[in-house]
C-alpha cells in the first residue's frame, strides 16, 4: 500500500471506529472524557517538532493541536479555547478527532461525571518532546508525506526551543518527559545538548528515549543516551528480513550491533541508568515461539534489562492472533496494561523495575 493510500486507509477506519464509539456510548447513556486533556497523565500530551502542542501522540494532521509554545505559555494553551473545545465536545458525548476512538487516554463516564472532568482540568505533570520529525526509516504504516505537511513551521527543535520546553517542566514541576514521537530521537546531531537543557531545567526527571537504534552510534549520542532513565530500542525481529517486513529500511544486526554497544558503554561507567530495553513489537509474521525465544535470548546475551512484547494494531492485516489468544503468549512474562507483556532479564533490570 502506498503512503498517501495507508493515510487515507488510516482515516477510514479511524471514522468508523468513531461513529461505532459514539453509538454505543449513545446507546448505554455514557460520555466522554480524556485523561489527557484533564492532566491526569503525565505521557498525553507532546510538543511537536514545530513547538505546536498536540493532545496525542499520533497526530498526524494536526487535528488534535492545541496552540504553539514559541507564542503562548503552556498554561494557557492548556485552558485556551482549542483545549476547552476538544472537552466540550467529549463532555457532550462525540468524538472530536478521529484519533480519540483508539486513544489510551479516552475513557468513558456517565453526563454529570464528564462535565465534572471537563470543569475539573489541572496540568500534567509531564510532556512528551519530540525534537526532531525526520526519521532514517519508512515503516509500514507511517504516513510520512502528511506528517511532514502537518509540521510546516520547523521540522526539528532548536536549542532556544528547548530552552522554552525546558522553563515549560520546570514551571508544571514535571516528573517525567518523554523524549519521541513521529520522528527517530538520535536523528538530531544535537541530541547531547538537546537532554542537557532538559536536565538542566528538570535534574530529577524520569526521561524516556525511545529509539529505532540504528543512529545511537557514536560516542556522543551514547553520551545523550546516558541522561535518560529509561530507553527502549525498538527492533520488530531476529532478523533483517524480519525487521524490514515493517520497519523498512531498517536493519537488524546494526540496531542489535548498538543495543550491546549500549549496554556495554553504560556498564563501564559502572552505572545502573539507563534502564535498557528491547522493544518488540509482535506482527502476525515474528510472533512464532521459536521468534520469541530466540529474541529473549539475544536480549540476555546483550545485557539488556528486559524485552517488551507489545501488540501491534496496524496494519490490519498484520495483527498477531497468537499474541492475543495463545497460552504461550498469556504466560510470557508479565503484563503492562494490555498491549504489553514483559519479561525482565537482568538483575539490574529487576532493580529498575523495583525503582519504577
Amino acid at each position: 500500500m502506498s503512503r498517501s493510500l495507508n493515510y487515507v486507509y488510516r482515516r477510514l477506519v479511524l471514522g468508523v471506529l468513531r461513529k461505532l464509539s459514539e453509538i454505543h456510548a449513545r446507546l448505554a447513556r455514557r460520555r466522554f472524557y480524556c485523561l489527557a486533556l484533564a492532566g491526569k497523565v503525565r505521557d498525553g500530551i507532546f510538543v511537536n517538532s514545530d513547538m505546536t502542542v498536540s493532545c496525542n501522540c499520533q497526530d498526524i494532521d494536526g487535528a488534535g493541536q492545541l496552540g504553539n509554545l514559541r507564542t503562548t505559555p503552556f498554561e494557557e494553551l492548556f485552558t485556551g479555547p482549542a483545549a476547552q473545545r476538544l472537552r466540550r465536545e467529549l463532555a457532550a458525548g462525540r468524538l472530536p478527532i478521529d484519533r480519540c476512538a483508539v486513544c489510551f487516554h479516552l475513557r468513558t463516564a456517565t453526563p454529570r461525571e464528564a462535565e465534572s472532568q471537563w470543569a475539573g482540568v489541572e496540568l500534567p505533570r509531564g510532556l512528551s518532546v519530540e525534537n526532531t520529525v525526520h526519521c532514517n526509516l519508512r515503516c509500514l504504516s507511517c504516513c510520512r508525506q502528511q506528517i511532514l505537511k502537518t509540521r510546516k513551521n520547523g521540522r526539528a527543535l532548536s536549542l532556544a526551543d528547548f530552552e522554552i520546553v525546558g522553563r515549560t517542566l520546570a514551571r508544571l514541576d514535571a516528573d517525567y518527559c518523554g523524549f519521541y514521537n513521529l520522528g527517530e530521537p538520535f536523528f538530531s546531531n544535537a541530541i547531547l545538548r538537546e537532554l542537557e537543557v532538559l536536565r538542566r531545567h528538570r535534574p530529577a526527571m524520569h526521561i524516556l528515549v525511545s529509539t529505532n537504534g540504528l543512529l545511537l552510534d557514536t560516542d556522543e549520542k551514547r553520551e545523550a543516551a546516558l541522561l535518560a532513565d529509561h530507553l527502549l530500542f525498538s527492533i520488530d525481529g531476529i532478523d533483517t528480513p524480519m525487521v524490514r517486513r515493517y520497519q523498512r529500511g531498517g536493519d537488524f544486526d546494526r540496531a542489535y550491533a548498538n543495543l550491546r554497544s549500549m549496554v556495554e558503554f553504560r556498564n563501564r561507567r559502572g552505572l545502573r541508568k539507563p534502564r535498557i530495553d528491547w522493544k518488540y513489537v509482535v506482527f502476525r509474521w515474528n510472533d512464532r515461539r521459536e521468534y520469541i525465544e530466540r529474541a529473549i535470548d539475544l536480549a540476555r546475551r546483550a545485557g539488556a534489562d528486559s524485552m517488551q512484547f507489545t501488540f501491534a494494531r496496524n496494519p490490519g492485516y498484520g495483527i498477531s492472533w497468537r499474541y492475543l489468544f495463545s497460552p504461550f503468549f498469556r504466560s510470557l512474562g508479565v503484563p503492562d496494561g494490555w498491549r504489553c507483556r514483559v519479561v525482565w532479564l537482568a538483575a539490574q533490570g529487576q532493580e529498575a523495575r523495583r525503582a519504577a
